[in-house]
């Protein structure tokens, strides 16, 4: 059956059936699910695929774990081909077979319909721990297997029966088992509430008119991404960046290359002169991130629904348009056995150097220099009485740059991550923990006709002795500004600031020891912006004055507006700018 033989009632009904079903899935993830990683933070995706890994719908997640799942799908068929049954759970979390990276789980469970396999629904989230050489994050490794245990294809259910060894493993390989096994069992009943739901349409409307409608609309997708790449002028694109270090030799940056190759209605991103890959964990999966990445950048600088009227899915469609390069060898595509446990600033730079590499060309669309990163922290200790250790793992603010016809967002995730802030109080009430400061960081951000999005401060005081551990990056580089706006300011990583023992920490730590009373800053880059300062409404930088943003004598240096008891001296601002704009 094809779409033609079915109306188009039908196919918006279940294209808005699709979608709900992986609303759902996500929902039922967040409420049973027992860390704040996933309950909290929501790090996790969940969808319906194909049998052959092609995405039908995904939940409003995060689009790392979500975008994905294709390729979890096809890194355990490789093994599971003609052998997956009714009833079977499968979980997998190999990154050199389409994982994001080892924390990152995936549960799927086949969906049969009279005897034939149709597809599958399947989550990822987040684990607080894997077992691997420090409790939480991990970046100085030596391999992949130093990244806690690895998960190739395993079936944890057979035919319905759970398989306890595995099970046991599951617990037993890990510093947090109750965690663990609670959000495992999360990510089962999400997976099967949506094999349900998804049968429950077929049920209603047959097989064949579910899955030609499924084709239907991931061939619109397609469709409505390469009419906006159509649009572009031919040619190439680049942009370049500098990572701060790898996690052990910190005095080494890392080049990050990205060019965007335009030809018709087809886009081929290629990361060619990046840097080789590392010794520690500070690779990226080829397929479970780098290209999720790219997807997810073209998807949202092209085809952000929220400015459309249509109803355009996400789905398998919009990933064909995209070709992506990274030479093997490459930070990008790392040979195995390297780590690649830290990788999301990576990608996040990637993202950022898409952008900025476009904006002569879309300049309506493009932003400043964004922060690019979210500084993931892993906070964690032993607890004695439960024979068990508790991991905090929290995925920080970002902020974007200047906009076209806006300033930037200030102290919200950033580019890919989706994700939320774990609030104080559940980190005080679950953890020997306490926040002791949270709030927009004091440096202004970048000036610009539109100004660039503030970074955040967060101190939290260990209570008892544990650990800690960082994947960050940007304070070496800070955002830069376009179109004549300025550059924003790096992240800073602090411990016990104000104390005789402060010291700078790099953006990349793995289980550094800290004892009960010390303090970690993390503070989140503020990012670049967009356009002449000098072009600034003087009102707007007035209302920044008032808020804290900047003070009189920096809006007098970036922007040219002279302040003087909480008011505009319009005569002097005209003077002076017509004297810095000679």
């Amino acid at each position: 059956m094809t779409a033609s033989n079915i109306d188009k009632v039908t196919l918006r009904v279940l294209g808005g059936a699709f979608d709900a079903v992986a609303k759902e899935m996500a929902q039922t993830l967040y409420r049973m699910s027992n860390s704040s990683i996933i309950r909290e933070s929501e790090d996790i995706g969940c969808g319906i695929f194909d049998p052959i890994g092609q995405e039908l719908c995904e939940s409003e997640t995060s689009p790392m774990h979500i975008g994905s799942l294709p390729f979890y799908i096809r890194g355990f068929m490789r093994k599971l081909e003609g052998k997956i049954e009714d009833g079977d759970v499968i979980i997998h979390n190999h990154p050199y077979h389409g994982a994001s990276h080892t924390p990152d789980l995936a549960v799927a469970v086949p969906i049969f319909d009279e005897g034939v396999l149709i597809g599958f629904s399947a989550a990822t989230a987040h684990l607080v721990d894997t077992g691997a050489a420090a409790p939480g994050l991990n970046i100085d490794l030596i391999d992949l297997f130093a990244e806690g245990t690895i998960y190739d294809s395993i079936k944890l259910y057979e035919r319905g029966v759970r398989n306890e060894a595995v099970w046991s493993i599951l617990q037993d390989s890990v510093r947090t088992p109750d965690h663990n096994a609670s959000d495992i069992e999360a990510m089962i009943a999400a997976t099967r509430l949506g094999r349900k739901r998804f049968l429950d349409l077929t049920g209603r409307y047959g097989c064949e008119t579910v899955m030609a409608t499924a084709r239907h609309w991931m061939d619109y997708s397609e469709g409505r991404l390469r009419a906006e790449i159509a649009k572009i002028p031919d040619g190439d694109y680049s942009a370049e960046s500098w990572l701060d270090h790898d996690g052990r030799n910190w005095d080494t940056m890392l080049k990050v290359v990205v060019t965007l190759r335009i030809k018709g209605d087809g886009i081929t991103i290629d990361l060619t002169g990046s840097a080789d890959e590392v010794e520690t964990g500070f690779n990226v999966p080829f397929e479970g991130s780098l290209k999720v990445a790219c997807f997810y950048a073209i998807r949202t600088l092209l085809l952000d629904q929220a400015e459309t009227e249509d109803f355009i899915p996400q789905n398998e469609g919009i990933f064909r348009a995209v070709d992506v390069i990274a030479p093997k060898g490459s930070i990008f595509n790392p040979n195995f056995p390297r780590a690649c446990f830290a990788r999301m600033a990576q990608v996040q730079r990637v993202i950022d150097c898409i952008i900025r590499a476009l904006a002569p060309v879309m300049p309506e669309r493009a932003t400043g220099g964004n922060a690019a990163t979210v500084m993931s922290v892993s906070y964690s200790g032993f607890d004695k009485e439960r024979a068990q250790y508790w991991v905090c793992v929290e995925v920080n603010e970002g902020s974007y740059g200047g906009r076209a016809t806006k300033d930037g967002l200030d102290c919200v995730d950033n580019l890919m991550a989706n994700t939320r802030n774990v609030p104080c109080e559940e980190i005080e009430l679950h953890y020997p923990l306490r926040v002791e400061r949270y709030e927009m960081r004091p440096e202004s951000p970048g000036a610009g006709k539109w100004r660039g999005g503030c970074g955040h401060v967060r101190e939290v005081r260990f209570l008892e002795d544990g650990f800690f551990s960082c994947n960050g990056d940007r304070i070496l580089e800070p955002p830069y500004g376009i179109f004549g706006g300025l550059a924003g300011h790096g992240a800073r990583l602090t411990v016990n600031p104000g104390t005789k023992d402060e010291a700078e920490w790099p953006s990349k730590v793995s289980g550094r020891k800290v004892t009960v009373g010390d303090v970690i800053r993390v503070c989140g880059p503020a990012s670049a912006g967009y356009g002449d300062p000098l072009e600034r409404d003087p009102k707007s930088v007035l209302a920044d004055v008032i808020d804290g943003i900047f003070n009189d004598a920096q809006a007098q240096a970036d922007y040219g507006v002279v302040i003087a008891g909480s008011k505009i001296d319009f005569v002097a601002t005209a003077t002076l700018r017509k004297e810095r704009s000679r």
